[in-house]
């Protein structure tokens, strides 16, 4: 059964204004309109709505989903190039998860730094702290250690 964009915005969680911009892009051209210029979309345009959304968050431009949707349109034979355009995709998403992961590593630091001053009260990296200890304050430390 055809919906219209308010029952796919209702069934996927795209705003029918992403939809309809979306539309205006070119990205769904097997969409049918009746002749009021009302879109319909079959069980299988709403797949393509799902890839859009998700090809989208993955960082891929407006053109290169157009490109996709252009080579899907050609079949099988393009198989090899939509590989190559999801492998590409897929990289990019992979080192972009690096940097999160490091980041993610250098907040935990910081978090535990943060609940640790404020279990001891002291806040010994706020130069206008009287607990800060700054470079000379611990080389001055090291030495009295020795």
């Amino acid at each position: 059964m055809a919906k219209t964009i308010i029952e796919v915005e209702k069934q996927t969680g795209i705003s029918s204004r992403t939809i309809r911009f979306w539309l205006s892009k070119g990205l769904f051209p097997f969409v049918e309109r009746d002749k009021n210029g009302v879109n319909y979309f079959s069980d299988r345009d709403i797949e393509w709505v799902m890839w859009v959304d998700c090809f989208r968050k993955i960082g891929m431009s407006i053109e290169k989903v157009k490109d996709y949707i252009n080579l899907a349109a050609k079949g099988k034979s393009s198989a090899p190039l939509r590989l190559k355009m999801i492998e590409d995709q897929k990289a990019l998403i992979k080192s972009e998860i690096k940097k999160l992961e490091e980041i993610d590593k250098k907040l935990d630091y910081k978090v535990s730094y943060y609940k640790n001053m404020i279990a001891s009260h002291e806040d010994t990296i706020n130069p206008a702290s009287k607990d800060y200890e700054g470079i000379m304050t611990l080389k001055k430390k090291i030495k009295s250690a020795k």
